[in-house]
């Protein structure tokens, strides 16, 4: 019975531990994803009502990371501060360059600008999403395999 209850508890940790892994690729996808619909958004607004950043960063709800980044800009807009450590730093000379142009012109050429980042920014959303399914497919598997090799070992 000791075994047994030993043998669940370590295969859980192998595969808790596989998921504590996938952390960082998740919350990679989950920024660039937020990215993407502050970018959406943003066209929209810029298209339709016109209002000022901050207000447009109380208007709508973002999550993790990139909402934490956004109430530390929310005063100001051209700060560079991207201290996330799952990010690359081409990834954050881009948020560096795109956040210094937005609120920086007229609406007509914030419209232009945020319209032509709709697809860099869905690019580095699909990769973003590619690797997070690769590395959570491999580190599941590993942390299954860890599992059932300890099983192996104390039966």
């Amino acid at each position: 019975m000791l075994k047994i209850l030993l043998c669940a508890s370590l295969f859980s940790l192998c595969v808790g531990c596989a998921f504590w892994l996938t952390r960082k690729y998740r919350k990679r996808k989950d920024f660039f994803y937020n990215l993407d619909l502050f970018n959406e958004r943003l066209v929209n607004e810029v298209s339709y009502t016109k209002i000022p950043l901050p207000a447009f960063a109380e208007k709508y709800e973002f999550t993790g990371d990139f909402k934490k980044m956004l109430e530390e800009k929310r005063t100001d807009f051209q700060a560079d501060r991207y201290e996330f450590a799952y990010l690359t730093e081409d990834e954050k000379k881009f948020l560096g360059d795109y956040f210094r142009m937005v609120g920086g012109s007229d609406s007509a050429s914030q419209k232009t600008y945020l319209s032509a980042q709709r697809k860099e920014i869905g690019e580095r959303r699909r990769v973003s999403d590619e690797i997070y399914a690769k590395y959570f497919s491999l580190y599941l598997k590993l942390g299954v395999l860890a599992g059932l090799v300890l099983i192996i070992l104390i039966i």
